[in-house]
């Protein structure tokens, strides 16, 4: 395999950085006392749930200044990188940007940068137009689509409660 073959895109939240966790606190921080307390937006399946005044509370979170730049590392999601560098992969860091939460952008840019500064970085709409051998990510309907155009590509499905039904070779 050519050098230039061995590309490897690690998606952000959720695979690299720790960004439900944050997003559970901050919730935590804005709901009333009587509300169920916020857990993850994603349904076992992966298909997503959230109720129209918890999504305005989970997108004007988003769009504080710092909230991206602060997330936390996952583990997880670095071990995963640690291998792919043994292997001689070129890390690309593959992060969907958010729509109209542009200071999102530029602070996964960041964190990129403080974290993973070896990694070329590209913030899209749709994943499945970047070009790697290997796709990380932990959500589910990212991946089948990238699967979908490069069906001999690999992904690497980083464990999560909305991803359980995913396991080793298949669906």
């Amino acid at each position: 395999m050519k050098q230039s073959d061995l590309v490897a895109l690690v998606d952000l939240d959720g695979t690299l950085a720790d960004y439900d966790s944050a997003m559970t606190e901050a919730m935590r921080s804005v709901q009333d006392p009587s509300e169920a307390p916020y857990g993850s937006r994603y349904e076992p399946d992966g298909t997503r749930k959230e109720i129209p005044h918890v999504e305005a509370r989970r997108r004007l979170i988003q769009r504080q200044p710092g909230f991206w730049r602060g997330l936390k590392p996952l583990a997880l999601g670095f071990d995963v990188v640690k291998e792919l560098r043994s292997l001689g992969f070129e890390l690309h860091v593959l992060t969907k940007g958010p729509a109209l939460v542009f200071s999102a952008w530029s602070e996964k840019v960041e964190w990129s940068q403080t974290h993973i500064s070896d990694a070329v970085v590209t913030i899209t709409g749709e994943k499945s137009l970047v070009y790697g051998r290997v796709l990380v990510d932990d959500y589910p309907p990212y991946f089948e689509k990238w699967l979908n155009v490069r069906p001999r590509g690999l992904v690497v499905c980083v464990a999560q409660s909305w991803n359980e039904h995913f396991g080793r070779g298949g669906r």
